[in-house]
């Protein structure tokens, strides 16, 4: 599985980056597939959807990065993730069960691998009172994963008032890890979570962004789920469990030596050095989020 998931990563990056010729590879569309291991935590009852922007350059604040996330509510718990991940997760999924082939896959999610961009997977409240942080920490699927209690929020409630997504919604504030957040929440939405590690007040987060500009998540879509649709943790044999101040310095580490780190591991040999430069560099421009 591992040595399939570094050819679709490495094919993807090529694509991504505009080289549409397609490598001819014997076998490739012969290879067998799994599916996506994972240790089931929950099924989803309801997801709601987020647009996030955010600065990866504090000395370029200018530029943004925009993902598309989800997060699910579950019987007990919920989950925030990219929606890319999430989505290449069920194909990958549906195409094994379907037995399609690699081929198949690869064609169905190269349009996704540019447009996935928060890499961090969070589990909130399993077991209850707990966190559980899973960062993709380079291009060759490691994980960094570390569990911590539960943040809680002095969420300051104001007066003031607005529409989003239709829903009337009141301002609230507060200080978490050194940043002051605006929170708007709608109570019509009788659920004390919101996007990423923010829950706590009475109603739905539907927006809310740190007063430096630095990160923003809004609300951009919801759906009820009809369907079987796990809460899950993706389990994967190269994952370093760690503290969260471990999990800190070696997601920083790897980010900025991923290229290197890829280069080395799966020995890429490139007669083209301008090839083999731009390859490194579209790594070396991974965002990490944490």
């Amino acid at each position: 599985m591992k040595r399939i998931l570094l050819l679709l990563v490495f094919l993807l990056a090529i694509s991504s980056r505009g080289w549409a010729q397609m490598p001819k590879i014997e076998g490739l569309d012969q290879m067998p597939m799994d599916t996506i291991v994972k240790e089931v935590k929950d099924y989803a009852r309801q997801r709601f959807f987020y647009k996030v922007s955010f600065v990866e350059d504090t000395e370029q604040p200018e530029k943004r990065t925009e993902a598309q996330c989800v997060l699910e509510i579950g019987h007990h718990g919920s989950s925030f993730k990219d929606f890319y991940r999430l989505a290449t997760d069920s194909l990958v999924d549906d195409v094994v069960k379907k037995n399609g082939t690699f081929m198949e896959l690869f064609g169905r999610v190269s349009g996704w691998a540019k447009n996935k961009k928060w890499y961090t997977a969070l589990l909130k409240g399993y077991p209850a009172g707990e966190d559980y942080h899973q960062t993709s920490v380079s291009i060759l699927f490691e994980f960094v994963e570390y569990s911590c209690p539960s943040p809680t929020f002095d969420w300051q409630v104001g007066e003031e008032t607005k529409e989003i997504m239709g829903y009337m919604c009141r301002k609230a504030t507060c200080h978490h890890s050194g940043r002051d957040y605006t929170a708007w929440y709608a109570e019509e939405i009788p659920l004390s979570d919101g996007p990423y590690i923010f829950r706590g007040l009475p109603g739905l987060i539907v927006a809310i962004s740190s007063d430096d500009g630095e990160y923003t998540f809004e609300l951009n879509g919801q759906q009820e789920i009809t369907f079987s649709s796990p809460i899950y943790l993706e389990l994967k044999k190269r994952t370093y469990k760690k503290t969260r101040e471990e999990a800190r310095i070696i997601i920083r580490n790897m980010h900025e030596n991923c290229a290197e780190i890829f280069a080395n591991t799966v020995k890429i040999k490139a007669s083209n050095p301008e090839f083999l430069g731009k390859l490194m560099d579209r790594f070396r421009s991974l965002p990490y989020t944490f």
